[in-house]
């Protein structure tokens, strides 16, 4: 038995490049789902989802693209039109028509764990001083105070990466129609902000994050991800019912 998983939506114009990835296009007037079938035997979640993204990520190259949220499967390619692209034509379309010649840019920074511990050892005589009590101690008569330290860090961290963030955004917001924060993973990580960026500005932004990973070195290494599709700029009114 097999079924319909569903990537995203372009324009039906697209159906050759969407064609060209192996993927299938099911048109709906002006709209193209872009679509993989899978079977019992090709129904790996790993090999789904890296298929997932490597089908957008090759259409996103050229074309606008409204990413769908994985996992989101159908019957057949008459229900992706009956109860996919035909009742939700509209947003579609609109989404299409927002984000049309735009791409996503991903800046994630992480800290160099030990110049952030320097930093703030030298700044907060109370952190610097339960580490010393921290190492006078036997690990088995530390354990509060290591908890009380783990604490003291984590708040020190937090207020490292609200600055850190807020200065990397107010740098790189400008050439952006749109940002998204996200959290930042793990003690170490720094910023995570995806920017919606007009596909002829992608140069301009990434020289802006180069100088910014200049001024942050031997603190935070930044990456920037992209250009990508814009997976953290499609609405979930499109694909919340779906998944």
């Amino acid at each position: 038995m097999s079924e319909i998983n569903l990537h995203g939506v372009a324009a039906a114009s697209k159906r050759a490049v969407i064609e060209a990835t192996g993927a299938r296009a099911i048109l709906h007037h002006d709209l193209a789902a872009i679509a993989s079938v899978s079977t019992e035997e090709t129904t790996r979640a790993a090999e789904l989802m890296r298929r997932h993204w490597r089908v957008l990520d090759a259409i996103g190259e050229t074309a606008t693209v409204v990413p769908v949220r994985f996992g989101t499967v159908l019957a057949s390619e008459q229900a992706v039109v009956e109860e996919f692209l035909e009742p939700l034509h509209e947003d579609l379309a609109a989404q299409l028509a927002a984000l049309d010649g735009k791409v996503q840019l991903t800046v994630k920074g992480t800290y160099d764990e030990q110049a952030l511990m320097r930093a703030i050892v030298e700044r907060s005589p109370r952190v610097a001083a339960l580490r010393e009590r921290v190492r006078s101690l036997p690990q088995a008569a530390s354990h509060f105070e290591r908890i009380q330290l783990g604490g003291l860090v984590a708040a020190e961290v937090e207020q490292d990466r609200e600055r850190d963030a807020a200065w990397l955004l107010e740098r790189l917001e400008g050439l952006a129609v749109a940002t998204s924060r996200e959290q930042a993973g793990g003690l170490d990580g720094a910023v995570n902000a995806a920017f919606l960026v007009e596909r002829a500005r992608v140069d301009e932004f990434g020289a802006a994050v180069s100088d910014a990973a200049e001024h942050l070195a031997g603190r935070v290494q930044l990456r920037c991800l992209g250009p990508l599709p814009p997976y953290s700029f499609a609405t979930d009114q499109a694909v919340g019912a779906w998944a």
